[in-house]
């Protein structure tokens, strides 16, 4: 089956040719290799954008200054670093509290491994996990580590090894450096980190070349090498999630000098930067908090707002899954 295109609608530009692991999972068309596609976008990493579109702008004086995550332990509150530091974001409290939730809402898969109906709705990864369990030896055994696992990721890895790691002035700080204190405006996100449109052509096309015959701006038209991604082996390229190109995408220009594109994925986008591909588990980096912030303080929209460049597919900006927005609800106990 042939991968479903989105027309520009700008005919200069070429259409955004979709991979099967890019589509909704109610998509009839949606396909995913657990192992051989890159990691899928989870149900809650979307819950966990829409927490932070939901919250309040992420402010120099929210950001933590040192932080080992080592030192931090769910069952331990005492160990929550923004105790004795600054005030927690909310949008981090929304976070915490849809991974709770979450831990409930699986449960039901763990109680009926075997029921393929069930499982069906397990996220992908779930899915193929519990697979694994129902072919071993000692089932009951495998089912409880299986558990195990996930209930930590959602309680210890996901706050403690990823969220609070990037909720530091060395890493989101270094976005937001300009911007201190309860009176940072939108503009201060915007101002030195901005998202474009942009058309990606293969390494054998010749930008400028392309740009003249498709009577595009040629300071938008980019080959993937020159991405700050393409240097590094964690984070994979372009092709490697079966987008076509030449493809329109959205590129993050940030203040520190860095260039990622983010990749239509998993009914979203994910951010090509190493960071977030060098370990599977991690399911946020500061560039999508970043992305998450613009949405709920620029658009109030599950889209990234493109500040310049070339017009591209609504969809090449929908940052997250209309599914999942339309059922998700942001809350705290």
């Amino acid at each position: 089956m042939s991968n479903p295109t989105i027309e520009s609608a700008d005919d200069r530009v070429p259409p955004l040719s979709l991979p099967a692991g890019s589509l909704s999972r109610s998509d009839r068309r949606y396909g995913y290799e657990v192992g051989v596609d890159p990691p899928d976008i989870e149900p809650i990493e979307h819950q966990i954008r829409l927490d932070f579109i939901n919250g309040e702008r992420i402010r120099s004086d929210h950001l933590l200054s040192d932080y080992n995550h080592w030192t931090y332990d769910a069952d331990d509150p005492s160990t929550d670093p923004w105790l004795r530091g600054p005030a927690k974001p909310n949008g981090l409290q929304l976070a915490e509290e849809s991974c709770l939730y979450r831990v409930k809402e699986e449960e039901r898969f763990f109680e009926c491994p075997e029921d393929s109906a069930v499982i069906a709705d397990a996220p992908v990864y779930l899915a193929a996990q519990l697979e694994e369990v129902r072919e071993h030896d000692d089932t009951e055994s495998a089912l409880e580590k299986a558990r195990e696992r996930r209930v930590n990721w959602y309680r210890e890895s996901i706050p403690g090894k990823n969220l609070y790691q990037i909720l530091k002035k060395s890493s989101y700080g270094t976005l937001i450096s300009g911007g201190k204190g309860p009176s940072l405006a939108t503009a201060a996100l915007t101002e030195d980190n901005v998202f474009e449109g942009t058309v990606v052509v293969s390494e054998d096309t010749d930008p400028k070349k392309y740009a003249r015959q498709q009577n595009l701006p040629e300071e938008f038209v980019y080959r993937e090498s020159e991405f700050t991604h393409a240097d590094s082996d964690p984070a994979p390229s372009i092709v490697d999630f079966g987008i076509e190109l030449p493809a329109p995408l959205l590129i993050g220009c940030f203040v520190n000098g860095s260039r990622y594109p983010f990749i239509p994925w998993g009914d979203g986008l994910t951010c090509s930067c190493p960071y977030k591909h060098d370990q599977a588990w991690r399911v946020m980096c500061k560039h999508e908090l970043l992305a998450s912030n613009i949405c709920g303080f620029e658009s109030s929209s599950i889209f990234i707002p493109s500040v310049r460049g070339i017009d591209i597919p609504h969809r090449a900006r929908r940052f997250v899954s209309p599914e999942i927005a339309a059922t998700h609800r942001s809350t705290t106990n």
